[in-house]
């Protein structure tokens, strides 16, 4: 009895554990984002987040969310302040922003 009580719960800890993780490697590109910005380098940064875009799908997401009205991504500003609060929100908090 007392193990199927503990099996849902466990399962539920199980998947909030694993959604977690799949924003760890999402934050650590957003990490590098935000230096290539701090560092004025601009192009770098786009570098960045398009490759993160390409390998990470919790960072696709919060990228083509963030720039939605941009056409062409190698034109988004990820360095411009609004911009960047929001990618890394995105991240953090998922797409319903």
């Amino acid at each position: 009895m007392k193990l199927s009580i503990l099996s849902p719960a466990l399962v539920l800890a199980s998947a909030l554990a694993l959604t977690g993780c799949k924003k760890g490697p999402a934050l650590e590109e957003m990490k590098k984002v935000e230096d290539a910005c701090a560092a004025k380098d601009k192009e770098k940064a786009i570098d960045i987040a398009l490759k993160a875009a390409e390998s990470n799908g919790v960072f696709k997401k919060a990228f083509d969310g963030t720039f939605a009205s941009v056409s062409d991504k190698k034109q988004a500003n990820v360095c411009g302040g609004i911009n960047l609060v929001e990618l890394k929100s995105r991240i953090e908090n998922g797409p319903a922003m």
